[in-house]
């Protein structure tokens, strides 16, 4: 199971809409799903993205997971906008795109999302030190 499904997405989508605008090609919802997890993920390197992907733990990652939706339905209505508010739509994408920026700056930690194991890869993370005082002898 992944992230998000396309069961998930009638959430931000009626069923007939999403039958409207995929025309019988259930593929260009999964694909725009893809797109979306993808163009996150980008946001997301200091994180265990394979936790995080992996995880059945649907509480912690709510935020996430309706971020992704909003994004994913951007990509998803680009095909057709049956029945979808384009203003509304692309105002989510970018109140999305927002927050994933915050937590890649580091000014939002979400509670509970999964980090790396390896407490000395710095990989995305931001860190000031300074060399040891050095001690001068007459």
């Amino acid at each position: 199971m992944g992230l998000i499904t396309p069961e998930d997405f009638y959430t931000h989508m009626y069923s007939g809409t999403i039958e409207a605008i995929s025309d019988g090609n259930e593929e260009s919802l999964a694909e725009a799903i893809d797109t979306a997890i993808s163009e996150a993920f980008g946001y997301l390197s200091r994180f265990d993205l394979d936790a995080i992907m992996t995880s059945d733990d649907r509480k912690t990652y709510a935020n996430l997971r309706t971020w992704l939706k909003d994004i994913a339905k951007w990509h998803f209505i680009n095909i057709c906008n049956v029945a979808t508010d384009l203003e509304l739509a692309k105002e989510r994408y970018d109140d999305a795109i927002e927050r994933l920026k915050d937590i890649q700056k580091g000014i939002v930690t979400p509670k509970g999302w999964a980090l790396p194991q390896d407490e000395n890869d710095q990989s995305g993370a931001f860190t000031v030190s300074s060399r040891p005082k050095r001690e001068n002898y007459y």
